[in-house]
């Protein structure tokens, strides 16, 4: 089996790529480092060194989903808002496109690292960076530095996960998903103010 000689990045990138297809395919079930390697045309020992296990390679796609989403935010926190409202737009957008791009697989991902440490770790650390990126768009509008604040916060990137997640099944539209986050997001936001 010749495959072509990639650098380490290169080839790490090549075997998320195929891991990710192997769980939208034919579900995380399938996953495992052998398979992998044998889907990638690798060895196994190549799947090993960059992995270490199937928990690791779990890890890792989830870790990429992170980071790929928090790219968005920053993307979308470029551009100049003049609004709370527009500003939630923004951050809705980037939320929603972010999960649909990455399909249904981040979720039978989770679900199958349900119960590991090293997934909680992973998702403590990507709401931590989703929270922050949600604070600095609303910055100009709204202080949510509070405890008060960060249970608003808590509450937004809940309602975030699940209409996301209905917008990437194909239950609703990316159109709807990100009109119902919006005005969601705005309704709990403006109650914050009031209190």
């Amino acid at each position: 089996m010749a495959t072509k000689r990639l650098k380490k990045e290169e080839r790490r990138q090549q075997l998320l790529e195929v891991a990710r297809a192997i769980v939208r395919d034919e579900g995380t079930e399938m996953l495992t480092l052998g398979y992998l390697a044998e889907k990638a045309g690798v060895t196994k020992p190549i799947t090993y060194d960059h992995f270490g296990d199937r928990k690791g390679l779990l890890i890792t796609l989830y870790e990429s989903f992170n980071e790929q989403q928090i790219a968005n935010f920053q993307h979308a926190l470029k551009c100049a808002t003049t609004s709370l409202e527009q500003a939630v737009r923004l951050y809705s957008t980037a939320y929603v496109n972010c999960v649909i791009s990455t399909g249904t697989e981040i979720t039978q991902i989770i679900a199958a690292l349900s119960g590991s440490e090293a997934l909680m770790n992973s998702l403590d650390k990507g709401r931590k960076a989703c929270a922050d990126s949600l604070i600095e768009a609303l910055q100009p509008y709204i202080n949510l530095q509070s405890p008060l604040g960060e249970s608003v916060i808590a509450t937004q990137l809940g309602a975030a996960d699940a209409i996301s997640a209905l917008a990437s099944r194909g239950t609703i539209s990316a159109e709807d998903a990100i009109r119902i986050l919006t005005g969601t997001m705005l309704g709990s936001l403006k109650a914050y103010q009031e209190i």
